[in-house]
């Protein structure tokens, strides 16, 4: 379960970063879910580039460093959700439903970051 524990998390904050758009902006035609999907993209993009030019070092697998992983997504997802939900109801535009989801993923990967960065220096302390 901890391996895909990331990878469900990312998916809740997803289906609900949907939820909250389609409640706010109404059901989505082709074109804003285009739209989703590349902010997604666009997201995962902009980070590991970030990542890429701070040449940091390969991480520890997850299965070793973080025994506990999936207790930690609730704040990743309510933190997506959060950011999602701002966005949504900022930006009243079909852009919100790029820069919603966006926001969700960039949301949600920094704080599961900051989740396993703390988690791993717990369990060193351990």
């Amino acid at each position: 379960m901890r391996n895909t524990a990331a990878a469900y998390g990312y998916t809740l904050s997803t289906a609900a970063t949907i939820a909250v758009l389609s409640e706010t902006a109404g059901k989505p035609d082709t074109g804003r879910l285009f739209l989703f999907a590349i902010g997604g993209v666009t997201a995962f993009i902009l980070l590991e580039s970030v990542v890429g030019a701070l040449g940091t070092p390969a991480p520890q697998p997850p299965e070793q460093a973080i025994p506990f992983a999936g207790a930690l997504n609730a704040a990743s997802v309510c933190a997506a959700l959060g950011m999602a939900t701002l966005v949504a109801h900022l930006l009243r535009s079909p852009l919100a439903w790029f820069f919603a989801q966006l926001s969700t993923t960039a949301i949600y990967m920094l704080v599961v970051a900051v989740e396993i960065t703390i988690a791993a220096a717990v369990q060193r302390r351990v």
